[in-house]
This record gives structure tokens, C-alpha cells and sequence, in this order.
């Protein structure tokens, strides 16, 4: 679920701000909502492995990104 959740964040942050996404293109906007996609409307057709592999090695990974991003939109607010 939460995989699901971060890729409905990135479809909003994507509809209300596309100059945001534009302009912070070091997080995986369009694989966020590609895997939430692929979870939500997959049923049996969502390969394990896959999900495994992004919960161990891409979420600390994005973790990481969204932490430093978040860390300069607050130094410039």
C-alpha cells in the first residue's frame, strides 16, 4: 500500500505542479506512478521480484533524493 501511496503523491504533485516535476527531475516522477499503476490495476499480473526489488533498493534510494529535496525547498523557503 505504501508503494501505492507514494505514486498517488507523485500523480497529484505531477497534475497541480508539472513545472515542480519539470524542474525536480532527480526523483523517478513517472516510475512512482508507473508502479502504482501497475499495483493498483495489475492483480495477478504484478511480478513479486519486481516489488521485492523496490522495496529494498529504490525506496531508501528515493528516501534518500526526497530527504536532500525536501532539505533545499526548506533552505530556500
Amino acid at each position: 500500500m505504501s508503494l501505492i501511496e507514494i505514486g498517488e503523491a507523485a500523480t497529484k504533485i505531477a497534475a497541480s505542479d508539472p513545472d515542480f516535476i519539470a524542474k525536480n527531475n532527480e526523483l523517478p516522477w513517472s516510475q512512482m506512478r508507473g508502479m502504482r499503476n501497475r499495483i493498483a490495476h495489475g492483480y495477478f499480473d504484478i511480478d513479486l521480484d519486481i516489488v521485492w526489488q523496490t522495496a529494498v533498493k529504490a525506496i531508501p534510494d528515493l528516501n534518500d533524493r526526497a530527504s536532500r529535496l525536501l532539505k533545499e525547498l526548506r533552505e530556500v523557503l
